[in-house]
């Protein structure tokens, strides 16, 4: 319908501006100062772009349309604005390993063994996109909690107050393509997939959210 698609444009327009924005805050910040932000923080989120780029590939192999096409256009800015992100941090602060950093190493790992034991005790490898959205939770919900936590720690000045609203706009609205994607060609194990670690991604910055507020 023509106004579904109105709305399924807005959405990815915001998404785009969103994610631009986002990235011209943070790398701004980041010049500044790099307190409270961990570098596995960002490696781990470019594994759970690069989990969720593929899901959306192979959900527009699986019914190509406009919508499924701009979430793959979504995740493909998402991952160059985080990239020079990661650039920026690099060039900051050296690449410095924090206590936080070896709490997501540990904590994920752990996560995604448990994913590919159960997978492989299903009969399910990496490929499953199930598997792959659970991975996406372990990339991304675990190392949100415990960049609350590292928070707590060092403090928040080196998270841009734009990003923390952008995060949520953004996770929101993709959550929103996927459900124009959904009603448009119903639930696949990609589009399942690509729904659990996006919810995971919400609930996970809520929770960080709450922490840089009270800080």
């Amino acid at each position: 319908m023509p106004h579904q698609r109105l709305i399924a444009d807005s959405l990815f327009a915001i998404q785009v501006a969103c994610a631009l924005i986002f990235g011209y805050a943070q790398i701004a910040r980041m010049l500044v100062t790099t307190e409270g932000v961990s570098l596995t923080w960002f490696l781990f989120w470019a594994l759970f772009l690069a989990i969720n780029l593929r899901l959306a590939l192979k959900a527009h192999e699986v019914f190509p349309s406009r919508i499924s096409r701009q979430t793959v256009i979504t995740y493909i800015t998402w991952s160059l604005v985080l990239l020079g992100a990661l650039g920026v941090l690099f060039w900051r602060s050296l690449g410095r390993w924090d206590t936080v950093d070896t709490l997501n190493v540990l904590l994920s790992g752990a996560g995604i063994m448990v994913v590919l034991a159960i997978g492989r005790w299903h009969g399910l490898g990496v490929a499953d996109p199930l598997v792959r959205g659970w991975l996406a939770v372990f990339f991304k919900g675990t190392p949100q909690l415990t960049l609350a936590w590292h928070l707590t720690q060092v403090g928040a000045d080196g998270l841009a107050p734009f990003a923390i609203l952008s995060g949520h706009i953004t996770i929101n609205i993709r959550l929103g393509q996927l459900y124009f994607s959904i009603r448009e060609a119903g639930w696949d194990r990609n589009r399942i997939g690509s729904a659990l670690s996006e919810a995971a991604n919400e609930i996970s910055w809520v929770v960080t959210t709450i922490v840089w507020l009270m800080l």
